[in-house]
């Protein structure tokens, strides 16, 4: 009897376990378990109405996809490559040699600043921009490099060359915080007010009394043997002249960016106006800029 009883349950357990592994198998068919699309998991469950199946899909949140900044920014993405760098740099050092000086000058540190010769593009990415250049030191002279920097990034090789000469230019601008954060166009500028208020404002005998209530009896006494009676006349003429030398510089680089470096006609009056005041310092940074190609038009 035992016996019997056993082995009836165990055929009624083994013919449920197979009649639930077909409930499994039909409800697999019926309803499909998740799956994926595109990299994004979407389960999907259907309900059955009326003789018709509902699809509702729940998708997972995709993974950041980067905007086209993003990739334009990415040193992984070439923009420009070798055969268009090589034809840029050669428009750039054949055609806008004064670009590449400006804006080698403007990224050089201000202690070590040399000025440079030999100045050629190297390499162009969309970030930076290789330059090598000669820089002397006395008689020792080394080739030197240096990047610049795009920021934002240059976003094709068309609009590479316009990029750079845009940037150059505005490299180019004259800064009139020149004339009080270097020694050199400081000193000439209260040398020459100096020398205007002795000349337009106190005339001969003011500045006469101003020298005797001032000055120790011995610089007066220097003053009258080196300059005898003329020294009012030596601070004039020396007024005058630097007023005509420095207005004679401005006229002249301002026609040589004008012309060769083909800058507006506000940024050379700029220019103009601060040579005026100093002369020779700010005309020796200008014509850096002025080593244009002969064969260039202005815009």
């Amino acid at each position: 009897m035992h016996a019997q009883h056993h082995a009836d349950y165990y055929l009624r357990e083994v013919r449920g376990g197979r009649r639930n592994e077909s409930r499994k198998q039909k409800a697999k068919m019926r309803f499909p378990a998740t799956h994926k699309l595109q990299g994004a998991t979407l389960a999907t469950t259907q309900t059955a109405t009326a003789g018709t199946y509902s699809n509702r899909e729940i998708a997972a949140p995709l993974a950041h996809q980067p905007n086209k900044e993003e990739i334009m920014c990415s040193d992984s993405i070439i923009i420009i490559n070798d055969e268009q760098s090589n034809d840029i740099c050669n428009a750039l050092n054949k055609n806008h040699p004064n670009i590449l000086v400006a804006l080698l000058v403007a990224n050089q540190s201000t202690k070590n600043a040399t000025t440079p010769t030999q100045v050629k593009a190297r390499k162009i990415s969309a970030n930076k921009l290789s330059i090598s250049y000669v820089e002397c030191q006395g008689a020792m002279c080394a080739l030197n490099s240096l990047d610049v920097s795009f920021s934002p990034p240059i976003k094709s090789a068309d609009d590479a060359i316009d990029r750079i000469v845009t940037d150059g230019k505005i490299a180019m601008e004259a800064q009139c915080k020149w004339l009080v954060t270097e020694t050199l166009p400081l000193l000439i500028l209260i040398v020459t007010a100096a020398l205007g208020y002795a000349t337009l404002i106190l005339g001969e005998d003011g500045l006469q009394t101003a020298i005797d209530s001032t000055v120790p009896l011995m610089g007066q006494n220097i003053i009258s043997t080196i300059f005898g009676s003329y020294f009012f006349s030596v601070v004039r003429a020396s007024f005058y002249f630097a007023v005509v030398a420095h207005a004679a510089e401005g006229v002249y680089i301002a026609i040589m960016l004008r012309m060769r470096a083909r800058l507006g006609c506000l940024t050379c009056l700029k220019w103009f106006a601060l040579i005026c005041c100093v002369g020779y310092p700010l005309t020796k940074k200008a014509l850096l800029y002025t080593n244009q190609p002969k064969e260039d038009k202005v815009d």
